[in-house]
């Protein structure tokens, strides 16, 4: 047989046809799709999982980063309204004063799907995005395999939103890639918090001591919303993002990680007797992989310019550490160098690794999910392509819809 195989030529379906197409369901997908629908685009979203939210909330990374800085909001539009909806009803709970708050990932899951059901998207999961479909150049569909067999989606605009860049490096288009820190959270229910007292941040320490991963690290944390659990985030190992082989150890990695912890606290902790792992994140951690080349960079330098400015901005994003807390995100990082009908959201954005570390948090995913979305919208309407989309008439509908920017 020798080292590869023939695969016969043949004819795939059609089975959608849509104005703007999302590949991914993430924050950076369902933003997108929201915004285009919210411009008046036909609209499907094809995601490989049974859920909506991505790594937010299959990924349990259920804390988000201040909305604002420097005493001012740095997050508005689809994100904010989010945000303030599961906080309105219970589903999230700000973290102290920091800024932070922690959201129910369940919740998240069911409000991302009511808002996109409410606004007419036409949500497809469990398919998985295996190629692309171009014509003279330009992105004109995407190629599925679905439990049925494969199938095609016809549009006039493509985003990705995949997070592994799946749909750029299907097309062609130029793209970096790196490995990164992998993990996988979990978290542990049944604790009587008022019992385990200090002993519970006494274990928790030691834990984390004796059994951090030698090039990872691990974090325990309670968090602020009703269910009370203890929140397991880490990373465990640095590895391609891509591999098989690799995600299936660390996905065993991180079970026994999850079910060690368990066992020595109803060991050692009061109140703590009939703990358990009340779900472990059915999406593994993987942080970034590819990285679209794009029309524009956000670079590492730029990174670390607090209040970064940039002329074509599409809104803003923030992190976790003062010092990369504050900068805009231009429009020219969603645009391929090469290739029309294509936009990119999310952390396959054009950037360099430090510069990817704000932009591939929730709150910046869906920050250029709405602007790749609405760019699309524009583009599908207009007969333009994005390198040549009016950027004032991109940044007027993203300021109509309560995005925000940089002031002065």
């Amino acid at each position: 047989m020798g080292d590869h195989i023939r695969e016969p030529a043949r004819k795939t379906p059609i089975r959608w046809r849509a104005d703007v197409i999302v590949a991914g369901g993430g924050p950076a997908g369902f933003a997108a799709a929201l915004a285009a629908r919210r411009q008046g685009a036909d609209v499907l979203l094809l995601e490989r999982h049974g859920h909506l939210g991505g790594l937010a909330t299959g990924g349990l990374v259920v804390e988000l980063p201040s909305f604002e800085a420097d005493g001012r909001p740095i997050i508005g539009g689809i994100g904010r309204e989010l945000r303030d909806a599961l906080i309105q009803r219970g589903h999230a709970a700000m973290k102290g004063d920091t800024g932070h708050c922690f959201f129910d990932p369940e919740a998240m899951k069911w409000l991302c799907a009511r808002l996109l059901r409410e606004a007419g998207v036409r949500v497809v999961h469990h398919v998985w995005v295996a190629g692309t479909v171009t014509d003279g150049g330009r992105v004109t569909g995407l190629l599925a395999e679905t439990k049925q067999g494969r199938v095609a989606a016809a549009g006039d605009m493509v985003i990705d939103a995949t997070g592994d860049g799946d749909v750029i490096a299907s097309t062609g288009c130029e793209f970096d890639q790196a490995h990164a820190l992998i993990g996988l959270p979990w978290r542990i229910a049944g604790i009587d918090a008022n019992r385990a007292g200090p002993a519970l941040a006494a274990t928790l320490s030691s834990f984390r001591e004796e059994r951090a991963p030698e090039r990872g690290w691990l974090a325990a944390m309670p968090v602020t919303t009703a269910d009370g659990s203890l929140w397991c985030t880490n990373g465990l190992d640095v590895a391609d993002g891509l591999d098989p082989e690799a995600l299936s150890e660390l996905e065993l990695r991180g079970r026994e990680l999850a079910f060690a912890l368990v066992e020595r606290l109803r060991r050692e902790v009061p109140g703590c007797g009939s703990a358990y792992v009340s779900d472990v994140a059915p999406q593994i951690g993987v942080r970034h992989t590819r990285r679209l080349v794009g029309r524009s960079r956000v670079t590492d330098g730029d990174a670390r310019v607090h209040d970064k400015r940039y002329p074509d901005a599409i809104g803003r994003a923030g992190g976790f550490y003062q010092v990369r807390s504050l900068t805009d995100v231009p429009y020219g990082a969603l645009v391929p160098a090469r290739g029309d009908g294509l936009l990119v959201a999310g952390r396959c954005v054009s950037a360099d690794l430090w510069a990817l570390e704000t932009l591939r948090l929730i709150h910046a995913c869906w920050v250029t999910g709405q602007a790749a979305g609405t760019a699309a919208a524009m583009c599908a309407e207009s007969g333009a392509v994005p390198a040549t989309l009016p950027y004032p008439d991109l940044r007027a509908r993203l300021q109509a819809e309560g995005v925000a920017f940089a002031e002065g």
